[in-house]
C-alpha cells in the first residue's frame, strides 16, 4: 500500500473516538475518511490531549485514493505561525489565554493561567526551593487541624487571634505580671 503525505484542513472532529475529517484543497476539496489520531498511550497509562481544532491546518498520511489513512499533527504556516520561536522554550498557549512554558536554558517553568489552579493529591506534597519562597495573593487561608511552623516566625502587622496563645511553658498570653 503506497501512501501520501498530503495537507489540508480539520472539517470535523469526533472526541469520543479520537478521529478527524480533513478537506483537501490540493485534490479539489475532497474530504477524507474519518481519520485516527494517535495517542501517546493508549492502555494503562492513559493520555488524552486536546484534539486538533475545526480550521485548523494538518498533515496527513493518506492511501492512494485520498480519503483513508491517518492524521499525522497541526503545522504552522505564514497566516499562522508559531507562538514562540525560541530554540530552548516548550510552549504551550491554549485557546481561553492559560499558557505553560519551560525555558530549560533560563531553567524557569511558567505557568500563568486565566482561570482556577486546583493540586489535589491523595498523600504528602512537599515543595522544595532552595531559595526564597515569596506568595503573593489579597488573602491566604491555611485549613488544617495543625500548622507546625520550624524556625523563627517574623511578622509585620497584627496578629489577631481566636483562642488562647501558648507559648511552649503553656504561658498564656491572658496572664498578668
Amino acid at each position: 500500500m503506497t501512501l501520501q503525505l498530503e495537507y489540508g484542513e480539520v472539517t470535523a472532529i469526533d472526541h469520543k473516538t479520537c478521529r478527524l475529517r480533513v478537506r483537501l484543497d490540493d485534490r479539489d476539496g475532497l474530504q477524507t475518511y474519518w481519520l485516527n489520531i494517535p495517542q501517546r498511550n493508549t492502555q494503562g497509562t492513559q493520555r488524552r490531549p486536546l484534539m486538533p481544532e475545526l480550521g485548523e491546518q494538518v498533515a496527513v498520511l493518506l492511501d492512494a485514493d485520498g480519503v483513508g489513512g491517518v492524521y499525522l499533527g497541526g503545522i504552522y504556516s505564514t497566516a499562522e505561525p508559531p507562538p514562540m520561536v525560541d530554540e530552548d522554550t516548550d510552549y504551550v498557549r491554549f485557546s481561553d489565554g492559560t499558557v505553560m512554558s519551560y525555558d530549560r536554558a533560563a531553567g524557569v517553568m511558567t505557568v500563568s493561567g486565566v482561570g482556577t489552579l486546583i493540586l489535589t493529591c491523595d498523600r504528602d506534597i512537599t515543595i522544595e526551593s532552595g531559595e526564597s519562597v515569596l506568595v503573593v495573593a489579597p488573602s491566604v487561608t491555611l485549613d488544617s487541624s495543625q500548622v507546625t511552623l520550624n524556625g523563627d516566625l517574623q511578622v509585620i502587622g497584627n496578629i489577631n487571634a481566636t483562642g488562647a496563645i501558648l507559648d511552649s511553658g503553656g504561658n498564656s498570653n491572658h496572664h498578668k505580671h
